[in-house]
């Protein structure tokens, strides 16, 4: 009888033990799953603030507004409707983490005060992906 009873408690434990390594599992692997799902729906963005251009030098910051590092910048100066840059910035060994800024300066050679300039600011995400905006600034 005592060993009964102990058999049948042997397989309740060992019954507890089965069910949580499985809630562990499940767990784990949710984790894991989700974990790569978020990574993988990275919401892009960037704010480009405080664009001014005073004697040829543009200055301007941008926000980091997505979930991911930004790892390689484009900044691109074009005189409007005219596709070709007249000056071109890329740095792509850049880490900008979500919510910080990173602050530029460019010189923009044979400026003419008065003209407008379109200036086309490009970043990469760690994940590969891309984000793209313009502003227009006149030089003051």
């Amino acid at each position: 009888m005592e060993r009964r009873n102990r058999r049948a408690l042997e397989n309740a434990l060992v019954t507890v033990l089965l069910i949580l390594v499985a809630i562990a599992a499940v767990s784990l692997i949710s984790y894991y799953f989700f974990g790569i799902l978020r990574h993988s729906m990275v919401t892009s963005g960037v704010s480009v603030n405080n664009i001014q251009m005073v004697g040829g030098i543009i200055t301007g910051d941008i926000i980091n507004q997505g979930a991911s590092n930004i790892t390689s910048i484009n900044i691109q100066i074009h005189v409007p409707d005219n596709s070709t840059p007249i000056v071109s910035y890329t740095n792509s060994t850049i880490s900008i983490p979500p919510g910080k800024t990173f602050a530029f300066t460019i010189a923009v050679p044979k400026a003419i005060e008065g003209n407008e300039y379109v200036v086309i600011v490009t970043v990469k995400y760690i994940n590969g992906q891309e984000y793209s905006t313009s502003i227009e600034v006149t030089d003051e």
